[in-house]
């Protein structure tokens, strides 16, 4: 049954106010407090570029920058790198359906937990009397506790840990799809497990790694919470940047410092979108 074009803007309408009026108004808000002017404590509604210039002219603005790229960068690397290895072996290694549904439970049931409480949890594991640092202590690993809260450590070991089931999730739906009589045809050719993986698999499963690394990229960019309490203030983000102006009232250097963190997230999108076209689909 095909659906006639008011039926479907009747089915879309719903969806397209709720983005109209919390998303695209406050973004068209944002964007007029970036031309304003925040002077002795007030905001002076008068059209200027001064906001974006002090900004695009700090340097401190490009060290939050760079360190938000690289942490996102840094984050994103990790949980590939651990997520592909999970991923793989449950898709293949894991054969009967019980113990695969019990492991995919275990994997992605700290999403039904909140990012505080998880962001809480990381306080209490990476402190100097801590689990981690306790049993690495035990081990006769360190003899000194390991520095692993607010800092930079500490944040990307928390927000590596959120971000794994984002990563896992597209790597592990997109391999399930990916023929397995390729793999056969190619070992019964004579290649061997490390050539048929390098070969056929991991191009054919590349499209879920590119899709996982643009939800943790984005996600990790414009994390708050993490760095915010683990990062002791320490840890200075475009997120925290947003915050500390905000709160400040200080609106328009919140809104410039925003309009730039979106514009980063846009540009990874765009970029990681382009890859994914360039891609074999399975």
């Amino acid at each position: 049954m095909r659906l006639g074009g008011v039926a479907v803007m009747g089915l879309l309408a719903p969806a397209l106010v709720a983005m109209a009026v919390l998303y695209v108004i406050p973004l068209g808000v944002y964007f007029v407090n970036s031309f304003h002017l925040f002077k002795d404590g007030r905001i002076l509604p008068v059209w200027t570029l001064r906001t974006y210039l002090d900004y695009f002219t700090d340097p401190f603005s490009y060290k939050v920058i760079a360190e938000s790229v690289r942490l996102s960068l840094v984050v994103t690397g990790l949980a590939l790198a651990i997520g592909y290895p999970v991923a793989y072996a449950l898709q293949t290694r894991v054969r009967a359906a019980g113990p695969r549904a019990l492991l995919a439970l275990l994997l992605f049931s700290p999403l039904l937990v909140s990012v505080v409480v998880r962001t809480y949890g990381w306080l209490i594991l990476l402190a100097s009397q801590g689990l981690v640092n306790t049993a690495l202590r035990a081990l006769g690993v360190i003899d000194e506790p390991l520095s692993l809260l607010f800092n930079t450590r500490g944040v990307v070991i928390s927000l590596t840990h959120i971000m794994l089931p984002f990563a896992i999730f597209p790597i592990y739906s997109v391999m399930g799809r990916v023929d397995r009589d390729l793999k056969d045809a190619a070992t019964d050719l004579g290649a061997s497990w490390w050539d048929a993986f390098r070969h056929v698999t991991l191009p054919l499963t590349m499209p879920g790694v590119v899709a996982g690394a643009l939800i943790c990229f984005t996600l990790a960019l414009s994390a708050f919470v993490t760095p915010r309490l683990l990062g002791g203030g320490r840890v200075q983000v475009l997120p925290l940047m947003v915050y500390n102006n905000t709160v400040e009232i200080n609106w328009p250097a919140g809104a410039v410092s925003g309009l730039v963190l979106l514009a980063l997230s846009m540009a990874a999108v765009w970029a990681l979108n382009a890859v994914l076209r360039r891609l074999p689909s399975v």
